[in-house]
Parts: structure tokens; sequence; C-alpha cells
């Protein structure tokens, strides 16, 4: 008896994480600091040991974010990848964001360009659109 529950306890925990590394897979295509065409990376993010951040204090107007595994991390919010739901080219992504003030949910619609760009739109079907660019350590060296 005590193996049967074992058993559905871990088979449980196995299905409760799948939906992460779903997540974790559909969203590594796209991860990254990106941030909105027409703004320049060094305003926003710093170069850090292993990858890029926000500069502190963070601008809370900054049209930017991150994307990591299972993360969406924007000047103020930190947010949890809940799930992620393909809808053609595009993936709606749902998400647990926690600010200093309240956690709720959130989603955000992404769908990559041809030249390596990202797009967010306000609804599944269409609806305005802004572009992002990927802000990596070189584009934040001095020249």
């Amino acid at each position: 008896m005590i193996v049967v529950n074992r058993r559905l306890c871990l088979f449980a925990l196995i299905m409760a994480a799948a939906p992460l590394q779903i997540a974790r897979s559909q969203t590594s295509g796209i991860q990254g600091a990106w941030i909105e065409e027409g703004t320049p990376c060094a305003s926003v993010f710093v170069p850090t040991k292993n990858a890029v951040d926000f500069k502190r204090p963070a601008s809370a107007f900054a049209p930017a974010f991150i994307i990591a595994p299972r993360r969406l991390s924007t000047p103020l919010a930190n947010c949890r990848v809940v799930g992620v739901i393909p809808s053609g080219e595009r993936k709606i992504v749902r998400l647990s964001c926690t600010t200093s003030i309240a956690t709720d949910s959130a989603r955000v619609i992404l769908a990559p360009s041809n030249d390596g760009g990202l797009y967010r739109f306000n609804a599944v079907d269409g609806g305005i659109t802004s572009r992002y660019r990927l802000c990596n350590r070189d584009a934040l060296k001095s020249p």
C-alpha cells in the first residue's frame, strides 16, 4: 500500500511539473533581454557576470523585458511563466506576476520575426503591435 501511494505521489509531482517543462521549452527560442526598437540597450540594461540585467534604479516606463527559462521580468515586476499556448506563429504566455504591491495574473502575446526580432501584440488576432530587438552583452560594450 505504501509503495502504491509513493508511486501516485511521484506521478502527481511529475504531472504538476510538466506544464513548467513545456513552458520552458516553448520560450527557449525567445529568451534574452528585449527592448522596444528605437530605445538604446544601454539606457535600460547593464551587463552582469553571466547575463544582462536592468539598470538600478529601474525606470518604471522602460519598454523592455527579460525572458529566462520559466520567467519574464520587467523593470518593476517578476513573473513566473504559468503556461504557453501556441496560436499560429504567436505564443500566448500566461504569467503570474509579482510587484512590490501585489501578485496578479497577466498574459503577453509574442511572435518571433524572421530577422531575429520579436513582436508583442495586444490581442491574439492582431491589434496594436510593438517590435522589440534583442540586447546582448556585445550591444552594451562601450565603443
